[in-house]
């Protein structure tokens, strides 16, 4: 009777351990940053698209978590098929556009500066439609690109790569373009426009896939464990928009998990 054979390790595994314990220092380290830097506005970064006007029904980093949630069901129900590839192809997607909250990350880059919180903190990457004056809004690409060159200015080396590598920018475009083919080989990327073309191995797309989800999952933690950290609540003085400088009271309720900041 042969002995068994050790098992051989699996470099994409292993990659995406090494990149959830980088991941998970990083986004501790710039938020223990930033709230050093100025708690008051380090608590306004903990809430993504806070426009203060803006009603419910209208946040869509709350709708990102909502996604997150019921793509995560569906895929992990019942048996794998075609069709339930290209609905994680879309939830891979949904992961990388989530620009509302990636604000999250964005404005702690700021306040670890030395900048405030900022309501639309991607503004500078806006562009409009030189024609129509349309308002054309950033893509995965260029939010990611503005994460990385930021983070690496500060000198925050680990949190720029992060950013980095957390997603594959070939299969986003290659899904939001339709320029793709699932075949028995894996995601063929065809980029019928020009470049190279390339096939996406399933186990590299399911390394690319559960990076993306841990990604999300790890920030939103980080989060949480902020948030959390203000029960009970913590009166802080600082100073919103040109108003004069007062004490603040932040504060998440335990029992119903709203969070929020106010002037006393």
């Amino acid at each position: 009777m042969s002995e068994a054979q050790p098992q051989q390790p699996d470099p994409l595994k292993e990659a995406n351990l090494l990149f959830y314990e980088k991941a998970k220092k990083s986004f501790q380290h710039l938020f223990e940053l930033a709230k050093a830097k100025n708690e008051l506005h380090f608590a306004f970064s903990l809430a993504p698209e806070f426009r203060g006007t803006q009603g419910p029904g209208w946040n869509t980093a709350q709708e990102a978590h909502t996604a997150f949630g019921e793509y995560l069901e569906f895929i992990n129900s019942g048996p794998v098929t075609p069709f339930k590839t290209r609905v994680a192809l879309a939830f891979y997607c949904q992961l990388a556009e989530a620009s509302g909250f990636y604000e999250i990350p964005k404005n702690m880059l700021r306040v670890a500066e030395g900048h405030r919180y900022k309501a639309w903190p991607f503004q500078e990457i806006v562009e409009k439609h030189e024609a129509t004056g349309t308002v054309i809004a950033p893509n995965a690409n260029k939010v990611i690109r503005n994460l990385v060159g930021h983070a690496t200015t500060l000198g925050l080396n680990d949190m720029a790569e992060i950013f980095r590598d957390a997603f594959d920018s070939d299969i986003r475009n290659g899904f939001v373009h339709a320029d793709y083919v699932i075949w028995d080989d894996g995601i063929r990327l065809t980029k019928r426009n020009g470049g190279d073309r390339r096939i996406v191995s399933w186990p590299e797309f399911h390394a690319s896939l559960e990076r993306g989800i841990n990604f999300f999952n790890l920030l939103g933690e980080t989060v949480k464990e902020y948030r959390d950290s203000y029960n009970p609540p913590k009166e802080v003085r600082g100073q919103s928009g040109t108003a004069p400088e007062c004490d603040w009271t932040i504060c998440c309720n335990p029992e119903t998990k709203v969070f929020s900041i106010s002037c006393l």
